[in-house]
């Protein structure tokens, strides 16, 4: 009986030094709201245009962030995107620069062309300002095309766009309102994972 109870107190710390009682995941940087209309960001194979927006990680914490949803639709057809890629990267001058972490090519939840997409493993991001960028992987002719909704107001620096492939203003990052006019504006998304704090 003592064997049991003492095999019994054993398991219950090895759970809890292996996270079974931590914290449940928290939303950590929330957009998702104020939506206007949709831009481009998709890869048919031939074409790819990506669009980015930051975020920021208080200073003294650490994020893991475990979850990336974003709002968003398809035109041209109903989908669905056969994958959805997500990068993350380091700020240089109000802009994204070196990729961070990823691309990772996610199997995501899709409702109607908005995405819950859940990462392989958490990204750990220390303070400071950072960009998330969601591709969806969408063949026009299967899926149409996929855009991910504006939110109409800015936090932090205002959303990028690029089209490598094109000819245009924006063959590399350049703010929504450059590349397509109008307004500045960001993208509708949320970051779900842990705040920690830095040493």
């Amino acid at each position: 009986m003592h064997k049991n109870v003492f095999l019994g107190a054993t398991a219950a710390l090895t759970l809890a030094a292996g996270g079974a009682f931590a914290a449940p995941d928290t939303v950590l940087w929330n957009q998702n709201s104020n939506f206007g209309q949709g831009v481009f960001s998709d890869s048919s194979g031939m074409d790819e245009q990506a669009a980015a927006d930051d975020f920021i990680v208080p200073s003294g914490q650490t994020w893991r962030v475990a979850e990336v949803d974003v709002t968003g639709v398809y035109f041209n057809g109903s989908g669905p995107a056969s994958s959805v890629a997500v990068t993350f990267y380091a700020n240089k001058k109000g802009k994204p620069s070196r990729a961070y972490r990823g691309p990772f090519t996610l199997g995501c939840t899709d409702n109607d062309g908005s995405f819950q997409c859940i990462l392989p493993k958490p990204v750990k991001v220390p303070s400071g300002t950072w960009w998330v960028s969601v591709v969806a992987n969408c063949d026009f002719q299967t899926c149409g095309e996929w855009g991910w909704t504006e939110n109409t107001t800015v936090q932090g620096n205002e959303a990028v766009w690029e089209n490598p492939g094109g000819n245009g203003t924006c063959t590399t990052w350049k703010p929504l309102h450059v590349c397509f006019g109008g307004q500045p504006a960001d993208l509708a998304f949320d970051l779900v994972g842990k705040a920690l704090k830095s040493n």
